[in-house]
């Protein structure tokens, strides 16, 4: 007989259920909403029923379960008591925890979609790829992200308040996978302390809003003693002096309320007023923590490692208003946003441990630079902007007007109501169908997300510092890798570029270089290579224009250089594999992840998945393929102990094509359109490296040639000559075609490829047609990943 959840939470929490979470875990997923007071373990509430669902075979449970947390805030200590549940139920074998945040190891790189797995990340990077522009993440990985963030999974968007325009994109997404259909299920779990139900009343929302199931506290909650005292925990507030405003006050007013052997929080709006108040505080013979998102990974994780303890002084941005377990006895805030002060407020006496704990609030907080402005009375509205940033003026006025009123912020007297919708924009059926064309624009303009993420400028790019004498070095460089990036607000980047432009560079994917940055053109998820001599960084402070010194680089393994669009890494191995073998792999491994989903409703595309599988690399048959890969000019296929390679080890191989961006894939789509293949085969093999989907175009530097039109380096009338794909899959030779590339239908009657692709999009629906094309791909990475283990395994 299978554990009950009681006694299953019981195990891996260490402690009973509550009311409301049994409530929740016993219909966990649906569409709900959870409104729930800080403190009372909202986290377990919606992840130990997914568990317990693991656990016990439900074949319900959602795949992945996805936790999304607001802006800049931390993913780790989420992440870690993922962990520590998962272990204690007994399941590290069998679920998989991903941080995500643009500074994580895995970054999604190794999932599978048969693997039970938990996603955590902040809505920038998890947002962004659910609409398939993900931020710092190479074009090529899009639609594979975009596929297991909308198929299969369980979506917990944790403090909606807090999520901006984000709040709106997920109700929206909501209401589109429901119309457009996705493969098994995709419910959302909203769950704030401070919500207004009606805030998820975005304009195509309504069918589903109408099945939202709202959980709140209740009579049975009020009669368990762990609710009462973390609700009635008491905690004073009161406003704190003028002298607070500046960063030397508000240290001056910190240590005089400090008590040793208790832990004081303070709280800023801005990485620089932290960073201000932090240095304050050293002057005076002090040694605080200083906590904000602009940290490496490594250095953010010492600090992370340091916030366990008992006693000390913390200096953090908004990083601590959810994610993060703590409990202080003092703090001292900034004015706010109602939603963030309660989200502050709940990381003092949080489960109402100390008899007595104190808040003060800061109502203008200011940096050194704004630090004349203390003690004017009326601000310019100019002014009053800068003061309340990163918020609005209006947003912070309203937190003022519920603040001055309170003397206690025990949460029985605080308004759970937190104003207007946080958000502006809302994602449209075009836009979601516009995103769904991941063809590289040849002019460098990407459609922009970060209006469905947050608006204003709170967005980031992603900076790594590296060491080169000259721009002859850079082709050279190994890509950048999560552990050297820190976000950093695009309006301090570009001005940081004003003095430092000529030491910043990013990556051309479609041209292949490192390329001056032009600071008027960046965008949310840049990933930017900043010269260590540069300064900007130091493992104290993290990020800080203000530093001069060189910026040490972080230590990387040995690292291949960045891909460009007409690279094939998966081709240049430390191998040599025939295609018949390889392909072989790929239909087993195929096979093998389907075993897995049953049930979701994919056995109609079984026929097209396994097609595509035969046929996916046909193309690597073509001349330019098996040339590069024998490292010749020509390819001598009149040879009869000539084998057709898929594979092979990079010293072998030639550096790269003789034409720039070959696409093999594109041969292999363009020969089954010619054998009369099903369109949905032949597009599973066209975007199963994450290149060729929606449309076909000719690439910078591609011309006609001898009159003939080119496209990813394949050209009109090319043929490939008749191969063996795999046992009892042989075919003929083909000649390869370009009309497709023209709108409406060709002399020859067949389609354009655009109109084929729209087509299947349509007919199947963008998350579907997204997840199948997934699982062609996963299946081809995995049976390289899998070869390559064997060849390893035999050279040892």
């Amino acid at each position: 007989m299978s554990e009950t959840l009681s006694s299953f939470f019981r195990r891996v929490t260490g402690k009973d259920a509550l009311p409301y979470q049994e409530r929740y875990g016993s219909d966990p997923f649906r569409p709900t909403l959870l409104i729930i007071p800080t403190g009372l373990g909202k986290t377990d509430a919606v992840a130990v029923p997914w568990l317990h669902g693991v656990a016990c075979g439900d074949p319900g449970v959602p795949k992945r379960l996805v936790m999304i947390l607001p802006r800049v805030n931390l993913t780790e200590q989420i992440a870690e008591v993922i962990r520590e549940r998962r272990a204690a139920a007994g399941l590290d074998e069998i679920v998989d925890v991903l941080e995500l945040m643009g500074g994580s190891n895995d970054n999604f790189e190794k999932v599978s979609p048969e693997r039970f797995t938990v996603v955590v990340g902040t809505q920038d990077i998890l947002v962004s790829r659910a609409l398939n522009r993900g931020y710092v993440r190479r074009p090529p990985r899009w639609p594979m992200d975009f596929a297991l963030l909308n198929n299969d999974c369980l979506w917990v968007i944790d403090e909606v308040q807090l999520a901006a325009d984000a709040l709106a994109t997920t109700t929206q997404l909501a209401a589109f996978r429901r119309e457009y259909g996705v493969f098994g299920a995709v419910p959302c779990v909203w769950m704030s302390a401070t919500v207004d139900p009606r805030w998820l009343e975005t304009v195509d929302f309504g069918d589903v809003l109408r099945d939202l199931r709202i959980v709140r506290l209740e009579a049975d909650d009020g009669s368990s003693s762990v609710v009462r005292e973390r609700v009635h925990a008491p905690k004073s507030i009161a406003r704190a002096p003028e002298s607070c405003r500046t960063p030397g006050g508000c240290a001056e007013f910190v240590l005089e309320h400090h008590v040793t052997g208790g832990r004081t929080l303070v709280v800023v709006n801005t990485v620089a007023r932290a960073r201000e108040i932090w240095k304050e505080l050293r002057k005076r013979s002090c040694a605080p923590l200083l906590l904000h998102s602009r940290f490496r990974p490594a250095d953010r994780k010492r600090r992370l490692s340091d916030l366990t303890g008992s006693d000390g002084i913390i200096v953090s941005t908004q990083v601590l208003e959810a994610g993060i377990d703590i409990s202080a006895n003092r703090l001292i805030t900034d004015l706010a946003p109602w939603g963030s002060l309660v989200q502050r407020f709940g990381r003092v006496n949080r489960y109402g441990e100390f008899s007595q704990a104190e808040i003060w609030w800061v109502d203008r907080p200011l940096t050194e630079k704004q630090s004349s402005l203390a003690y004017t009375e009326v601000l310019k509205a100019k002014d009053c902007e800068a003061v309340c940033r990163p918020y609005s003026p209006d947003e912070m006025s309203l937190g003022l007007s519920k603040l001055e009123p309170l003397t206690s912020a025990s949460p029985a007297d605080l308004d759970q109501e937190g104003g207007p919708a946080p958000w502006q924009n809302v994602l449209r059926r075009a836009d979601l169908l516009d995103l769904f064309d991941t063809s590289p624009d040849i002019s460098g303009n990407d459609l922009d997300v970060s209006r469905f993420i947050r608006a204003g400028d709170e967005k980031d790019c992603w900076l790594a510092w590296r060491s080169w004498k000259n721009d002859e070095d850079l082709p050279g460089l190994p890509d950048v890798v999560d552990e050297e990036l820190c976000p950093v607000r695009i309006g301090e980047v570009q001005e940081f570029a004003k003095a430092h432009g000529r030491d910043m560079r990013r990556w051309d994917f479609v041209n292949r270089g490192w390329i001056t940055v032009d600071a008027k053109r960046l965008y949310p998820g840049m990933v930017i290579l900043l010269r260590s001599e540069a300064g900007g960084y130091s493992e104290e402070e993290g990020w800080n224009p203000n530093s001069r010194g060189r910026v040490t680089p972080v230590p990387i393994v040995a690292q291949a250089p960045a891909e460009a669009d007409g690279d094939d890494p998966l081709s240049w191995v430390t191998y040599r594999q025939s295609l018949a073998d390889h392909t072989r792999m790929v239909a087993e491994e195929l096979r093998d992840i389907l075993g897995h989903l049953s049930g979701l409703g994919i056995d109609d595309f079984e026929g097209e998945l396994e097609i595509a599988a035969a046929k996916h690399d046909w193309g690597k048959a073509h001349p330019v393929m098996q040339a590069t890969l024998h490292n010749v000019v020509e390819p001598d296929f009149a040879d009869p102990t000539f084998e057709f390679l898929a594979k092979q080890r990079r010293d072998d191989a030639a550096l790269r094509h003789s034409r720039p961006h070959f696409r093999h894939e594109l041969a292999s789509a363009l020969a089954m359109v010619a054998a009369g293949d099903p369109d949905l085969a032949a597009y599973l093999a066209a975007a199963h490296h994450g290149r060729v989907r929606v449309g076909i175009r000719s690439m910078p530097g591609e011309s006609l040639s001898g009159g003939r039109a080119v496209a990813r380096g394949i050209r009109e009338g090319d043929v490939l000559p008749a191969c063996v794909l795999a046992t009892g899959v042989s075919v003929p030779e083909m000649t390869l075609s370009l009309e497709t590339m023209e709108l409406g239908i060709g002399e020859d009657g067949q389609r354009a490829w655009t109109d084929r692709a729209l087509r299947l999009r349509d007919e199947i629906g963008p998350f579907r047609l997204a997840f199948l094309e997934m699982l062609l791909r996963a299946a081809d990475e995995r049976a390289s990943a899998k070869k390559a283990s064997e060849v390893a395994a035999c050279a040892r």
